[in-house]
C-alpha cells in the first residue's frame, strides 16, 4: 500500500475532535458559542475538502501519466515470429500465426480510424 493513502486512511480514522486539536486554534470542544462553534467546524470541514480535492487531483494527474506511458508498452507479436509447431487441441485447431496476423491489421485499420490520438501514436493497444 503507498505512503499517501495510508496517511490518508490514517487521518480518516482519527475523530474530528482529534483533527481539530492538532491546531489549537481549531479546538472547537471547549467552545461554547455555537456560531464561534460553527465557524471553527466550518473551516475543518472545509480544509478537509481542499485537501481530499488536492488528492484526488494528484491521483488523476498520476493516472493520466501513467495512461500515456503505458500506452507503448505493449507490442503484438510478429506473425512471422510465432512458433510453427503443432499447437492447440490433438485434432489440429486455428493456426495462431494466422489469428496474429488478423488481430494485427484489425489493430492498424482501428488505429487509422480511431480518434484517441495516443493510440496511433503507440505500438499497443487502444484500451
Amino acid at each position: 500500500m503507498s505512503s499517501s493513502k495510508e496517511a490518508q486512511e490514517s487521518t480518516e480514522a482519527e475523530s474530528s475532535t482529534a483533527q481539530a486539536s492538532a491546531s489549537p486554534e481549531d479546538d472547537w470542544s471547549s467552545v461554547k458559542d455555537p456560531n464561534e462553534r460553527r465557524k471553527i467546524q466550518n473551516r475543518i470541514a472545509q480544509r478537509k475538502f481542499r485537501d481530499k480535492v488536492r488528492q484526488q487531483r494528484e491521483e488523476s494527474e498520476r493516472n493520466a501519466e501513467n495512461q500515456r506511458n503505458a500506452v507503448g508498452s505493449y507490442t503484438t507479436p510478429e506473425p512471422e515470429k510465432s512458433d510453427t509447431g503443432e499447437e492447440g487441441l490433438p485434432w489440429g485447431s486455428i493456426s495462431l500465426r494466422h489469428v496474429i496476423s488478423k488481430g494485427r491489421t484489425k489493430e492498424l485499420s482501428s488505429r487509422e480510424t480511431s480518434n484517441y490520438p495516443a493510440a496511433s501514436r503507440g505500438g499497443g493497444s487502444s484500451r
